[in-house]
């Protein structure tokens, strides 16, 4: 059974009565302790906002949530608008190297640095962004608060049972590690070396499998398939073994036909 003493003082202070939001969080425990900051020791909120619509033949960038990939918390897939075009949340400025923090569901890791070229563009106000300051690498500071450790504070500072969100304000008070410049720097250039190596193993998976593609579709064009190997061995995918498999799994002796 979970239980923590609080006065009434500081229950209506904060506002919040669930035991979850007064726990100390765990994440955090395995970090050394005078490394943790809070993130407003490392950046600025920046509540600075445009209108796209009061120009409304002009283009522009505009990043909403999910423009942003969860897994490695790089924008993907920005929509390019028009004034005319824009949604009402459309409203917030970014720069680069600004970062981008998803106040709604934020444990998803929807979390991105604004690259150069989103550089005055706009984003939604279902982002709290945020400005490294001078001694603050923005790549590092990326890596801090897209940590499990991070996350896990942003949840226990949301409200809401369906969109869970949090505020800039919780943003703020968010413990992350914050080492010397020197060692932000080292940490960045692991990580991004990383990112790069899995963005070139994606790309070359897909050329591979495309190569494949089209040598499946010559074969279809020709009606000779003899540049195509029966050699894998690590799923099912032979048409007697999906019926056997159908079988067993729907408890059946004997085989049934795919669809019947």
């Amino acid at each position: 059974m979970k239980y923590r003493l609080e006065s009434l003082l500081a229950l209506h202070s904060e506002g919040r009565w669930d035991i979850d939001y007064h726990l100390p969080p765990e994440g955090i425990k395995q970090l050394h302790p005078d490394s943790l900051k809070p993130i407003s020791y490392a950046a600025n909120i920046v509540q600075t906002k445009r209108d796209p619509t009061k120009k409304p033949d002009e283009e522009f960038i505009y990043i909403d949530i999910s423009s942003v990939d969860v897994s490695t918390g790089v924008i993907v897939s920005p929509q390019e608008l028009l004034g005319s075009e824009a949604p009402s949340r459309a409203r917030k400025v970014v720069n680069a190297y600004d970062l981008i923090i998803s106040t709604c569901r934020p444990t998803r890791g929807a979390i991105a640095v604004i690259p150069e070229i989103y550089h005055n563009q706009i984003c939604s106000t279902g982002f709290s962004v945020i400005r490294p300051k001078k001694e603050v690498n923005p790549f590092y500071l990326h890596f801090a608060i897209r940590l499990a450790s991070t996350l896990e504070q942003f949840r226990k500072f949301s409200t809401g049972s369906s969109y869970p969100a949090i505020l800039d304000s919780d943003v703020n008070k968010t413990l992350i590690p914050l080492p010397d410049k020197e060692t932000q720097d080292l940490i960045a250039s692991h990580v991004l070396k990383g990112l790069n190596q899995r963005q070139e193993a994606i790309e070359k998976a897909n050329k591979l499998y495309q190569e494949n593609v089209e040598v499946v579709i010559k074969s279809l064009s020709s009606g000779k398939y003899d540049k195509l190997k029966n050699d894998f061995d690590s799923h099912v995918y032979k048409l007697e073994d999906i019926v056997l498999r159908l079988s067993q799994l729907n408890g059946k002796e004997g085989t049934e036909v795919i669809g019947g």
